[in-house]
């Protein structure tokens, strides 16, 4: 890995598994592009979570970019669902209420934001991740979380907005 603590080295490389990696809402974060390395025109993070998982509707100051690597989401989007299940890409503008779900057992997924500042927002809401293991994971910190909502221009709007059998629906 390139020298994190230099955002204007000439490139950065983080391998699997290394880097910074975060737990945020239940869900494990490993940072693989910080917004300072590329002068906060992107960052880049991994996600992994288990089924039933779900963010609240909320909407992001950042364009924000998912690609589904293993499992099967379900996107809510400005009254809208659409399914996503490996392979597939979700671009959703800034500004736009939106949550998700896994509903699948587990799910691994990119997420790029540009402009390169959600990871922040990650890191200041969420703990240092010291194990990988989801079932010693902390509990999610609702003060943290808004506290980092407020810093960061996240807009929280109301709860998961996914039927409570979607899970079953979905996956099926």
């Amino acid at each position: 890995m390139s020298d994190p603590s230099s955002a204007h080295t000439p490139f950065h490389a983080v391998a699997p598994l290394d880097g910074e990696t975060i737990w945020f809402n239940g869900a494990l974060q490993d940072i693989k592009l910080r917004g300072e390395w590329s002068d906060d025109a992107l960052s880049l993070v991994e996600v992994a979570s288990t089924r039933g998982r779900a963010t609240g509707l909320h909407t992001d100051p950042s364009h924000e970019t998912f690609y589904v690597l293993e499992g099967e989401l379900l996107f809510h989007v400005d009254g809208m669902q659409q399914r996503a299940p490996a392979g597939q890409t979700m671009a959703i503008r800034s500004g736009v209420p939106h949550a998700f779900l896994v509903v699948s057992e587990s799910a691994r997924f990119l997420v790029w934001n540009t402009p390169g500042t959600q990871e922040r927002f990650f890191r200041a809401g969420g703990e240092p991740a010291l194990t990988r293991d989801f079932e010693t994971a902390p509990p999610p910190d609702l003060e943290r979380t808004l506290a980092a909502a407020d810093e960061y221009g996240v807009r929280l709007l109301g709860p998961p907005p996914f039927a409570a059998d979607a899970v079953a629906t979905i996956s099926g």
